[in-house]
């Protein structure tokens, strides 16, 4: 007989159900008869007892928050720790538009002066091509005239101010551009330095109508008697003085072709 042959006293059960009994059953392994159900009784017309647990209504805010969508953030703001800048690029581009020329007025510390101009070409959507060059009293151009593309988001840049260290303010000013509202932001490197000062007019979206530069201390006395000019360069910065002036910027025409 092999070894996986079956003997001929062994049943095959390969067909029955698990647990099926294979001969009489006892009594004691019968359970006993389950009562009737009314189907009734089981599901609508089954009786039942409810508990209630009261729940307060979401309040007006927190139902409008979730169906809310996420606000876009502040064009204002150019990141963390920084002061809102005055002007959105967009809003500086549409003060551009179709090209425009910025005349200012430097005043030096030692009362000296010249005008500076700035001049938009190539307005478009993203940017625009700036022209800087300086004069004299009479118009007549000074030096080279220097030309750079800029962005509209690079100029909102130059007025984005860390808030630690920037003291936001309004103040109205008479300018010969006319009596404008102004955004005065105070910008200090350190505490105990003199601050820059800008102040930026809404009605004209750019640059600074006006912005006060401290300079340091000029230690130049060559043309003293007992002092040689080769002693010390010329503008050179004496070592621990500062606060020799403030040179003065102010913006005295814009003009649109």
């Amino acid at each position: 007989m092999g070894l996986f042959s079956q003997r001929k006293e062994e049943e095959n059960t390969w067909a029955a159900l698990p647990g099926e009994p294979r001969g009489p059953q006892d009594a004691a392994d019968v359970l006993d008869a389950a009562s009737p159900i009314d189907p009734l009784e089981v599901g609508l017309g089954a009786k039942y007892t409810s508990i209630v647990f009261p729940v307060a209504p979401p309040t007006p805010e927190a139902a409008d928050a979730s169906d809310e969508e996420p606000k876009d953030p502040d064009p204002h703001v150019l990141g963390p720790g920084l002061l809102p800048t005055p002007f959105t690029a967009d809003e500086i581009r549409d003060g551009a538009r179709g090209g425009k020329t910025i005349r200012m007025l430097v005043e030096e510390p030692d009362g000296t002066q010249h005008l500076r101009v700035n001049r938009f070409r190539d307005v478009d959507d993203e940017g625009a091509t700036l022209e800087r060059w300086t004069t004299g009293p009479t118009g007549i151009v000074q030096g080279e005239i220097t030309r750079s593309r800029v962005t509209w988001r690079e100029l909102q840049g130059h007025a984005s101010f860390p808030a630690d260290r920037t003291t936001l303010s309004s103040e109205t000013l008479d300018l010969p551009i006319g009596r404008v509202d102004c955004l005065r932001y105070e910008v200090r490197e350190r505490a105990d330095a003199a601050p820059e000062t800008f102040w930026f007019a809404p009605a004209h979206p750019g640059m600074p109508v006006r912005y006060a530069e401290p300079l340091p201390e000029i230690a130049f006395r060559g043309r003293d008697a007992g002092n040689s000019a080769r002693s010390q360069p010329r503008n050179a910065i004496s070592p621990g003085e500062a606060g020799a002036g403030v040179r003065r910027t102010t913006v005295i025409a814009i003009e649109r072709p």
